[in-house]
């Protein structure tokens, strides 16, 4: 019996390479165990995932759509040391205006839909001059980033297991200028190999994020991979049926010419053929009785469609969201399976959300923290709204109103309520007191004050 690798990859498991030095001795504590850098069965190409994005309509809509839900919520950047917080809200706010154009929604968004295509995002510590601050974040393309290896194709690990590095590779037919190349290959640490197609990249100036890892962690899964073969089979389907209801619609006309009196003549055959290629646009052709004329269509199209549905639902399954928010067809769902889809929904986005804001304190915060000499690194606090969320928060707050829990003239409450809610707290509210109000008319219209001492 085979084995699912040889089933599915046709390979068998690579070798591992392992550190040269794996005990590490850290806080007084050495690990006996080893940590590997075990290469990848026969992985599908980070061409193969993006594409598979931008051609499935349930793939693209499902990953925007979790991109999308995750970016509409509230999200901000917290510290107890509010100077801390003040330097990373400006930073954070200036991206995009110093050099790269990319702002913090753009680098969020970015991330979130790089780690659902290919499981990992990059983004580049931009350095000073001087090599000793960071004054700007970048996105790196993921296609084009590899972890630093030697001479056998092995990932280089330090003494903890870790990638020293990266390589950033240049597509064929990009020209790099020697100096950069030899200045790359001089900045490599030792055992670091790097081709003549590729920069050195050091672990300070790559911050990686991972979506789902397995193994030890250096090749993490995105949503696209488990579903990938569902993908390529659902689109041959496609192509399939979209020929059947072409043929459907426009069967292939035979024309089987003579019988054993009348053999056809290679000019008779010659002129058949002309009429039939016209036969779209006549309704009528004439012919001798010995033509015998057969419609040859397509046979039970509808049941290609039944299968088509079958893999339509394995990728929804793979993707993790109820199938209305990734197809965008509200079909037959009832409605207290889909709050409860909805409900799990909202909690592959929570995980999502910890996992990405989680790396973004280690792998950018923190050294942009240890750089200015800050002594906190702040975190990224993210409210998740997910679907009819906003609508169940006005809903609940009408509730409040009602119940006379609190009014728009108290405006602590109203904060309180606010931050109860994800809704924000910072908001100038000047309590409307009665002298303020102004009159109205008996149809309801406002009148000024004057004219309504006139009136009384």
């Amino acid at each position: 019996m085979r084995t699912i690798s040889r089933l599915l990859f046709n390979s068998k498991t690579a070798e591992l390479a392992i550190p040269t030095n794996p005990q590490a001795d850290i806080m007084g504590g050495a690990p006996k165990s080893i940590k590997t850098s075990e290469k990848e069965y026969n992985r599908v190409e980070p061409e193969e995932l993006e594409l598979t994005y931008m051609i499935n309509p349930i793939v693209f809509n499902s990953i925007n759509k979790i991109t999308q839900t995750i970016m509409s919520a509230d999200h901000k950047i917290s510290a107890k040391d509010k100077s801390v917080q003040s330097f990373f809200r400006n930073f954070t706010e200036s991206l995009g205006t110093r050099g790269s154009e990319i702002t913090w929604d753009d680098l969020l968004s970015q991330t979130f839909k790089n780690q659902c295509i290919f499981g990992k995002s990059f983004v580049e510590n931009i350095l000073n001059k001087a090599g000793d601050k960071i004054v700007d974040w970048d996105m790196l393309d993921v296609k084009r980033i590899e972890y630093a290896k030697d001479a056998e194709d092995n990932v280089v690990l330090d003494k903890h297991g870790n990638q020293v590095g990266y390589f950033q590779i240049f597509p064929d037919g990009t020209i790099v200028p020697d100096a950069v190349i030899n200045k790359s290959k001089s900045e490599a640490p030792e055992g670091v190999v790097v081709p003549d197609n590729a920069i050195y990249l050091s672990k300070k100036r790559v911050a990686q994020f991972k979506l789902y890892n397995v193994g030890d962690g250096f090749y993490p899964i995105g949503l696209v991979e488990p579903i990938y073969k569902v993908s390529l089979r659902k689109l041959n389907m496609e192509d399939a049926l979209a020929n059947a209801i072409y043929r459907h619609g426009f069967p292939i006309v035979y024309a089987k010419l003579g019988d054993d009196m009348h053999e056809p003549t290679p000019q008779q055959i010659i002129n058949m053929n002309g009429k039939l290629k016209n036969i779209n646009f006549r309704q009528e052709i004439t012919t001798p009785y010995y033509y015998d004329l057969k419609i040859l269509e397509s046979q039970k199209a509808e049941k290609l469609k039944e299968h088509l549905d079958y893999f339509i639902e394995q990728e929804v399954s793979g993707l993790g969201i109820p199938e209305p928010y990734a197809t965008g067809i509200g079909r037959d769902t009832n409605r207290s399976v889909l709050d409860n889809q909805s409900n799990l929904f909202r909690l592959t986005l929570r995980d999502i959300v910890e996992k990405t804001t989680t790396a973004i304190r280690l792998q950018l915060f923190a050294p942009l923290a240890k750089a200015m000499g800050f002594k906190e690194v702040p975190t990224i606090d993210w409210d998740i709204i997910g679907v009819d969320e906003q609508d169940k928060k006005a809903k609940r707050i009408i509730e409040y109103v009602k119940a006379g829990i609190f009014s728009s003239q108290d405006k602590d409450v109203v904060n309180l309520i606010r931050g109860m809610e994800y809704l924000g707290t910072d908001l100038d509210i000047d309590p409307i007191t009665p002298e303020d109000e102004e009159p109205q008319s008996e149809d309801g219209v406002r009148e000024g004050k004057e004219d309504a001492k006139d009136n009384n």
